[in-house]
């Protein structure tokens, strides 16, 4: 009988060889700007509000003059749109009716383009009793919660906050018209009190609603907004 025939082993394919997948270098984190405490000579350190200065300066919206930022300064109407406007990325402006409209915006200031994009967007009407922007009168902090409230609104955001301020110090300052909008930012996080301490040792948060705001409040502000909307 012959031998049957042996049944060739099939060859093993070989296993192929994986790929290692490259390392991933990481992004290095973005070069901090130079402190605030050493380009502005009336901003040092240890104040409250060194942290929001820096954040302002670093993102563009707010800067000093003459090495100064002038912290506790009052802040103007005009000033304030100009924050926001820069907020919103300096958006080009080709309608300038508000130069017309309202009497004391007049063309070719610092100004211009920002009331005349807060105008057009509907973020401020001036003062429609004097057909004036009032450019140069301190903003108190109830109109700066109506600003930032309304530039929320033309933005999208949401702005259904809305706190219970009966328990805060002079909460029945604020102004019929500014009420939904001193609620929203103080139920936002956007606007705090000042904190007191009352003769029995209980903290309370004041409002001062007709209080003109400063300028270092403006950034802690401009800060807090955007870590909550923008951010």
């Amino acid at each position: 009988t012959p031998t049957p025939e042996v049944t060739p082993t099939p060859e093993v394919t070989p296993t192929p060889e994986v790929t290692p997948t490259p390392e991933v270098t990481p992004t290095p984190d973005p070069t901090p700007g130079p402190s605030v405490t050493e380009l502005f000579t009336d901003v040092a350190e240890g104040k409250w509000y060194v942290a929001n200065v820096q954040y302002v300066y670093d993102n563009g919206l707010m800067s000093g003059n003459d090495g100064l930022f002038n912290p506790t300064g009052n802040v103007t109407r005009a000033q304030v749109v100009t924050t926001l406007y820069r907020l919103a990325g300096s958006p080009e402006v080709t309608d300038y009716s508000a130069c017309e409209v309202l009497s004391d915006v007049k063309e070719g200031k610092y100004y211009t383009d920002p009331v005349c994009w807060a105008y057009n967007t509907g973020i401020t009407t001036g003062n429609t009793s004097t057909m004036t922007f009032n450019v140069n009168t301190p903003v108190t902090r109830q109109q700066l919660a109506s600003f930032f409230y309304r530039y929320a609104e033309y933005k999208g955001y949401d702005i259904s906050e809305s706190a219970d301020i009966s328990t805060m110090l002079n909460a029945d300052k604020v102004s019929g018209y500014a009420l939904t909008y001193v609620k929203w930012a103080v139920g936002a996080g956007i606007i705090s009190g000042s904190e007191t301490t009352g003769a029995n040792g209980a903290v309370a948060y004041d409002l001062k609603p007709q209080a003109t705001a400063t300028r270092a409040q403006l950034a802690a502000i401009l800060q807090r907004f955007c870590e909550q909307y923008v951010d």
